[in-house]
């Protein structure tokens, strides 16, 4: 039985699944906590990184105006540490980041792409979603066995 795409789109489903795994911790709904990953889309706080010139021009652009770089723009996603343990925070919606959010710019990706990026960071751990609400930690080990789950999402035909 699959799931329309909408279904997941607001991380309302995503987030009762974690809270219903944080309330009981069995297999069965660690792995549906794990699959709902693997259709999801999160949303990353970071820092967007440009040169001063083009920093120059969106300060000075009014409201509507589009806007062109003249140089490459990184994004580059926040880091978060637990003792020795650092972390690569996403979370299921942009009200999910609570007043942390304030701080940064955010980017909605799926989750695969915060996998990639966790993975080349050699001092993070893992992920964790909803870092200031219910925290679930991915461990870098379970980002095979995600990416090998199918996907659930029906086609919208």
């Amino acid at each position: 039985m699959g799931v329309k795409r909408e279904t997941l789109k607001n991380g309302r489903v995503l987030k009762a699944l974690i809270e219903q795994f944080e309330n009981d911790r069995t297999k069965q709904n660690l792995i549906a906590v794990l699959h709902c990953l693997r259709d999801s889309f999160i949303w990353i706080p970071g820092t967007l990184q440009m040169s001063d010139l083009d920093a120059e021009k969106f300060i000075n652009s009014n409201v509507g105006d589009t806007v062109t770089t003249d140089e490459v723009m990184k994004f580059e996603p926040d880091i978060l540490q637990n003792g020795e343990d650092k972390f690569y925070p996403v979370f299921s919606s942009i009200e999910e980041m609570g007043e942390y959010g304030n701080n940064f710019s955010k980017i909605e990706k799926h989750f695969f792409e915060a996998m990639s990026y966790a993975n080349g960071k050699k001092e993070t751990v893992g992920i964790v979603v909803n870092a200031f609400s219910m925290p679930f930690v991915v461990p870098k080990e379970w980002f095979e066995i995600i990416s090998q789950f199918p996907t659930n999402i029906e086609d919208d035909e």
